[in-house]
């Protein structure tokens, strides 16, 4: 079964949860928008797939509002030790 859906919900507010699984249904990945509600019936090793995928989406793009916490480190390493070297 192949079936595809799309929404443009960017600029819009969102709630998104996970309903637990019941005797009669998998997890449920809900995301509510003004307009309706989208419902992933899935199993735990899916769901963690979608997870991945948008972590690893995420983890590529580079906010340039948001320091590199690794970067600031060094460079306060850096600055550390030519303080003491001068």
């Amino acid at each position: 079964m192949s079936t595809a859906f799309s929404a443009h919900i960017s600029g819009q507010r969102i709630e998104v949860e996970i309903v637990p699984p019941t005797h009669y249904s998998p997890s449920i990945l809900s995301i509510r928008q003004q307009t309706g509600t989208f419902q992933l019936h899935a199993d735990p090793d899916q769901l963690a797939e979608v997870e991945y995928a948008i972590r690893t989406y995420l983890d590529g793009i580079r906010y340039p509002e948001t320091p590199d916490q690794q970067s600031l480190l060094h460079d306060e390493c850096r600055a550390a030790i030519e303080g003491e070297i001068a």
